[in-house]
């Protein structure tokens, strides 16, 4: 008698085992599934993105601002700034030669 009821306690609890462990295979899958479908949202996504910048670069660029100045007539100007009375921002001639003292010694 005991031995039947060891036996029905293993075979329900290897029973039980299975079940859940094919009950957590299905949500697994599942929660892979969506994962993958996100996944490929983000590739579609930076694929967008990507198109936007190539798109943005087009139209910004010099040669198709260039292109639009001519078409509407406009003359690229030469400017030269010239400004030869610039000072250094640090005079260093001005400073006196100072010796720095460290630990009662001095150069």
């Amino acid at each position: 008698m005991r031995k039947k009821y060891i036996f029905r306690l293993i075979y329900s609890l290897l029973s039980i085992s299975v079940i859940f462990s094919l009950f957590i295979n299905i949500k697994m899958n599942e929660i892979s599934n969506e994962l993958s479908s996100i996944n490929n949202e983000i590739v579609e996504l930076e694929r967008s993105r990507a198109n936007i910048n190539v798109e943005y670069i087009k139209k910004y660029s010099f040669e198709n601002i260039e292109n639009l100045s001519k078409l509407n007539s406009y003359v690229r100007l030469r400017v030269n700034n010239l400004n030869l009375d610039l000072e250094t921002p640090y005079k260093l001639n001005d400073i006196e030669e100072m010796s720095p003292t460290v630990m009662g010694f001095s150069r």
